[in-house]
């Protein structure tokens, strides 16, 4: 009989067994932060290393079945029983007051884009080490940069220092996925590329960039900016209207978005 209970098909959970990834994944304890965030923490399988650091551990759990499991722990009261993309963070971080949080995340694969983007838009999420699909794992640090520029590479670097931690084959989880795992950790840059206040234009920016990225760039940009802007803005990166966006470099996609605002501003 397994340890784990049945996952819940709908909360997307595989539960995490391999004990080489578990300690690369809660090892070592980011001495910059205050305090550490799990989300996802499920039957409590990273969650005991964690709190083992004796810094003020919470965890975001929707399964009420691992309450129990999770309470003794971490205590009760700092247990959230909800969906982390409902989580309030403004509220959180007016009652607790830290300032530098590592998060920590077995995501499930089915929310992880959308949960990264709303832990990128916290400042106070300095540090995070987190569980993906390889494949998405890819598209945030391809291991081969040749064509592989895109937005979510983009966006998370303009914020944060990306480095790979450990690869989780399907054998490491109960029940095995179907896919290839991998463990990321993001340290938030004292400078970062783009300023956090424009996130959301940077990303709207990103997502007209690279919506068809195999397409020549410029007249994906004529399109929506017009003829006129396009080639202004791409003239003024040093960049061919024929480039496609997918070869594009980090500091080209930032000098046009830097050209871009000048314009539009």
């Amino acid at each position: 009989m397994s340890k784990f209970p049945t996952a819940n098909k709908s909360f997307g959970q595989h539960f995490l067994n391999s004990p080489t990834v578990i300690k690369k994944i809660t090892s070592p304890f980011p001495e910059t932060c205050d305090s550490i965030v799990e989300v996802g923490p499920g039957p409590a399988v990273l969650t005991p290393l964690l709190a083992s650091y004796d810094k003020p551990i919470y965890v975001i759990e929707m399964d009420e079945r691992f309450v129990e499991l999770l309470a003794p722990v971490v205590g009760a009261e700092n247990i959230y029983r909800q969906d982390a993309l409902d989580f309030d963070w403004n509220n959180f971080l007016q009652q607790k007051k830290h300032k530098s949080i590592w998060l920590v995340s077995n995501l499930p694969y089915n929310v992880s884009v959308p949960l990264t983007l709303a832990f990128l838009r916290i400042p106070e999420i300095t540090q995070m080490t987190l569980m993906y699909q390889k494949e998405v794992a890819q598209k945030i640090l391809p291991n081969d940069m040749r064509n592989a520029m895109g937005s979510l590479y983009v966006l998370m670097q303009s914020q944060f220092d990306v480095t790979h931690v450990v690869y989780a084959p399907p054998g490491a989880f109960f029940p095995p996925p179907k896919v290839d795992s991998q463990v990321l950790t993001f340290k938030r840059k004292a400078s970062p590329l783009i300023p956090l206040s424009e996130v959301d234009n940077f990303e709207s920016y990103l997502r007209l960039v690279f919506a068809n990225r195999r397409k020549q760039l410029g007249g994906i940009l004529r399109k929506e900016w017009g003829a006129q802007m396009a080639t202004q803005c791409m003239n003024g990166a040093g960049l061919s209207m024929e480039i496609r966006a997918e070869a594009l470099t980090l500091n080209q996609v930032l000098k046009l978005y830097e050209i871009f605002s000048s314009y539009s501003s």
